[in-house]
């Protein structure tokens, strides 16, 4: 008896070959390069000792959330655009699986080589190592170890979902995908409304005391920026998005414009209450511009460029590596504040390293881990589902 499969036999609206999305790689690389500025910001370590220490903290205090968001909703988009009729649930899974652990299990064993538990119990170390630590509501289980990996726990939930919701949205008729998309939207800004219900339980204490974290409610936060089912809602709006456009079902996105929309959206978060600057206040900017990305066509340009897509190509690596670069690099200095000149050139050292650090890891650990994986998966060959993304 054949195997299930995620789609039916290719059809007319799902082509067996998509085009490269150059210019949303390129994109990945900046996204990442926001939540590298966003954790600089949490340390006056690396801002130095200068009056703009508060205005750079407010400018860049939402880096983070809006890198992930733009990551959540891309990871759904690249799925379903490089579906394949007759793969099975097993061999996708299996392939995610091959991308982003090799990855994180490095990191994990460098990171608790280097800062230890910190405030994290053993259980909530293999919870992290174990890629289930976004279900826990405490933030030292959610931010242990390495504390970006904590997306990875969202993603590999994402993973397990999309063999049942790729069938629903390949079900949905052509002219309600834009109705649907809505309706995501409306739960995506509902959702700190609904945050706002539970009780408030414990803060962010004196560990977060340079976040803008510091003083607001976890479970709060925990359930509007962490909790898998809840990020769940990006992804599939990613998987909408990737139908609209693939079967040209949406008006061509300039993508300058929906920069600026962007950076516009970005900017009126800042004045926002903690909950909604996680997500909802610019998840449609942000939906725009992956489909401006994605329509894109024009000569390579900024993000298309072979130097962007490498980055791109990079962009994993990197943003597992930053955070431990920053740590290393504040422990090995010290403690001090530094004057604006010694802290802008360290700031570039760390960078530099970071991303060297990405480079060796890319090269090897991700790009012949990733490889021999997928050589061996174990379930059986059918024509595969997604390609690499």
């Amino acid at each position: 008896m054949p195997k299930a499969s995620l789609l039916p036999e290719p059809t007319g609206t799902l082509p067996v070959t998509a085009r490269r999305l150059d210019a949303l790689t390129g994109l990945r690389f900046y996204a990442a390069l926001l939540v590298f500025a966003f954790h600089i910001s949490l340390s006056r370590f690396y801002l130095g000792d200068s009056g703009l220490v508060e205005p750079l903290q407010f400018i860049l205090k939402n880096g983070g959330w809006f890198g992930v968001t733009f990551f959540f909703i891309l990871s759904g988009f690249v799925l379903m655009w490089s579906a394949r009729a007759g793969d099975t649930p097993g061999r996708f899974i299996w392939r995610r699986i091959a991308k982003i652990v090799p990855n994180h299990a490095v990191t994990f064993f460098i990171a608790l080589a280097i800062g230890g538990l910190g405030a994290s119990t053993i259980g909530e170390a293999v919870a992290n190592l174990l890629l289930v630590h976004a279900w826990i509501p405490a933030d030292t289980a959610f931010f242990s170890i390495n504390h970006p990996s904590w997306s990875l726990s969202a993603e590999l939930f994402f993973y397990l979902a999309f063999p049942f919701v790729l069938p629903l949205v390949n079900r949905i008729p052509r002219h309600r995908l834009l109705l649907i998309g809505a309706a995501l939207i409306g739960l995506i800004t509902l959702a700190p409304l609904a945050a706002g219900l539970l009780p408030a339980g414990e803060l962010f204490g004196p560990n977060h005391a340079q976040s803008p974290l510091f003083g607001a409610s976890i479970p709060q936060i925990w359930a509007v920026y962490a909790l898998p089912p809840v990020r769940l809602l990006e992804f599939a709006l990613g998987m909408l998005a990737a139908r609209a456009v693939r079967e040209r079902n949406l008006p061509t996105i300039p993508l300058g414009p929906s920069l600026l929309l962007a950076a516009l959206g970005y900017g009126g978060s800042l004045f926002l209450p903690i909950t909604w600057q996680m997500d909802a206040a610019y998840v449609i900017p942000v939906l725009l511009l992956v489909i401006a990305a994605a329509q894109d066509t024009s000569p390579p340009g900024i993000f298309a460029s072979p130097a962007a897509v490498r980055l791109g190509e990079l962009s994993f690596a990197f943003y597992m590596v930053h955070d431990i670069i920053l740590t290393l690099t504040r422990t090995i200095v010290g403690p001090a504040t530094l004057q604006p000149l010694p802290a802008a050139i360290t700031i570039l050292a760390a960078f530099v390293l970071s991303l060297g650090c990405a480079h060796l890891l890319w090269r090897l650990v991700e790009v012949p881990s990733n490889n021999a994986l997928r050589s061996r998966n174990p379930f059986p060959a059918r024509p595969t589902i997604s390609r690499e993304a």
